[in-house]
């Protein structure tokens, strides 16, 4: 059996999150033809009124591979409105995907849902979409995610966070001040456990539209803490109920 990641993609309205697991679900095989929001036919908008208005009203889920790994991908809402939808989600995940607007930039409802997953502690990657858009500013959004929502990001395609991490392991600080070489799976080692902390959040960047930066983002997700094992009586939590046209 593989492993299991529950992952859960939350955005402001019209950042591009169903378009970005619409994006992943087709990059890793677990659908056959990509779908489109303007076309109504993506795979977790399957309501009528989500495909007539373009945007998710309900969580939504669904599930795909990376490697060893099986990622159960929860797609919500991102209209404010709907906010009770989310926080219903956030109690199965164990990690999150926070896409923000690389043109709208940072905005009331970002906020909100990364003090919501910071309250939580909840790990976190996030998502700079919409690059290849005019009016693209991905470095000065990256700047205000810093300032309004997460001291701890780092930037990871070209990564820009060793000092970051140095701020919270004495090794790494050590070996940077001094200038002794860092090998890259000590690197990866300190960042996975100050992803599952808390401490950094990985930024990545691309376009749920063109795939740019989806590969790097799929392989972050490995980054993100898989839940613990034990021998814990077997239980569950109900956050979504989907029922098909016929109402069964």
């Amino acid at each position: 059996m593989h492993p299991a990641l529950n992952i859960g993609i939350l955005a402001h309205v019209d950042a591009g999150k169903t378009s970005l697991t619409e994006r992943l679900l087709f990059h890793t095989g677990a659908i056959a033809r990509l779908g489109s929001v303007d076309g109504g036919d993506t795979q977790t908008d399957s309501g009528a009124i989500e495909r007539r208005r373009g945007i998710t009203i309900r969580t939504a889920v669904a599930s795909f591979t990376v490697g060893d790994l099986r990622v159960n991908l929860i797609d919500t809402p991102g209209h404010s409105d709907f906010i009770a939808e989310v926080e219903r989600a956030l109690g199965v995940l164990d990690g999150a995907v926070l896409v923000v607007s690389a043109v709208e930039g940072v905005q009331p409802q970002t906020r909100v849902l990364m003090k919501t997953l910071a309250r939580l502690r909840l790990p976190t990657l996030i998502f700079i979409n919409k690059v290849d858009r005019t009016g693209a500013r991905p470095l000065e959004v990256l700047a205000d995610v810093r300032r309004l929502l997460a001291p701890g990001a780092v930037l990871m395609e070209p990564f820009d966070g060793l000092d970051t991490l140095a701020d919270h392991d004495d090794d790494l600080l050590k070996r940077l001040v001094y200038g002794e070489p860092i090998p890259p799976r000590r690197l990866r080692e300190a960042l996975r456990e100050q992803v599952a902390a808390g401490l950094v959040q990985p930024v990545f960047t691309g376009s749920a539209v063109t795939g740019q930066g989806v590969p790097e983002l799929l392989e972050g997700l490995k980054l993100l803490p898989l839940a613990p094992t034990g021998r814990s009586r077997l239980s569950g939590t109900v956050f979504a109920i989907e029922r098909g046209p016929a109402g069964d």
